[in-house]
């Protein structure tokens, strides 16, 4: 990428700026259509999220969506101090853990704060655990990854 940069001659500045347009439009693109995904699912208990990064804050929408996918019951915290929530965040990562979701560097705080790129990659591997883990291409290996199904899909 940056060989790119340096063998094109063009102004670094205007690169830079046209790759993080590139970068924000994707972002919008993912939340948009995680949004979509969240929402077909927690429709059936009559639950909806707006806006992907503010809407799992609490952790009441993540569990929802847990419990949707998987047909377990979890607990939650009640009240909504962010200790709560912090509690109900983890109440979530914590039960991935438990059905051998990999999780990397996604703590509680950070969906409770909001961070958008790890709330795009904690439903993006809750999608590929829920959904895509379950397709199966006919005549493969049961033992491929999730993304490799979905490749060869």
């Amino acid at each position: 990428m940056m060989g790119q940069l340096v063998r094109s001659g063009q102004d670094w500045s205007a690169q830079l700026v046209g790759l993080m347009c590139c970068m924000d439009e994707r972002d919008k693109v993912q939340k948009k259509t995680f949004t979509k995904w969240i929402n077909q699912h927690l429709m059936k208990v009559r639950k909806h999220v707006n806006d992907l990064y503010e809407d799992l804050r609490d952790g009441h929408n993540l569990i929802s969506l847990l419990e949707v996918l998987s047909g377990d019951t979890l607990p939650r915290e009640k009240g909504r101090m962010r200790f709560h929530r912090l509690q109900n965040v983890q109440i979530a990562l914590d039960y991935l853990k438990r059905r051998q979701v990999k999780l990397v560097n996604i703590r509680n705080d950070d969906i409770t704060d909001g961070n958008p790129k790890l709330t795009l990659g904690l439903i993006w591997t809750i999608i590929l655990h829920f959904q895509i883990s379950d397709i199966h291409v006919t005549g493969e290996s049961e033992d491929m990854s999730a993304k490799e199904r979905l490749l060869l899909w």
